[in-house]
């Protein structure tokens, strides 16, 4: 399958998802997933769900432990969604997000936490 991403998608180290929260509600389930990577068109999470190609899905990301913690909320479409033991990898196109400016601030600290991984874990 060729890679038709618009940029390269930035991953989250393992040691690091506990600093970044993700809310998923699609139809009308609810459940939390841990961010694998992200761009500023797409993102990929693992989840206990199996959601459908093609389905719309809400997500919101929040650095809870951050001085300010605030959120964004992303409107995303499923693009693809396998299982991987008792969990399944999606892949999502963002098609909206609810701030601009704090997607830039979530962006600014995953560089943080990238440029210091040597010192962090």
């Amino acid at each position: 399958m060729k890679d038709r991403r618009k940029e390269k998608r930035f991953d989250l180290p393992e040691t690091c998802r506990e600093y970044f929260e993700m809310r998923m509600k699609a139809g009308k389930g609810a459940f939390s997933a841990h961010l694998l990577d992200f761009s500023r068109h797409g993102v990929r999470f693992k989840g206990p769900a199996h959601l459908e190609a093609g389905s719309s899905v809400e997500c919101t990301i929040a650095i809870p432990k951050a001085v300010s913690s605030k959120e964004i909320t992303l409107i995303l479409v499923v693009r693809h969604c396998r299982p991987e033991g008792d969990h399944f990898i999606t892949g999502c196109e963002v098609q909206a997000v609810s701030s601009e400016t704090w997607f830039r601030v979530f962006e600014k600290v995953y560089d943080f936490i990238v440029e210091r991984a040597g010192d962090v874990y």
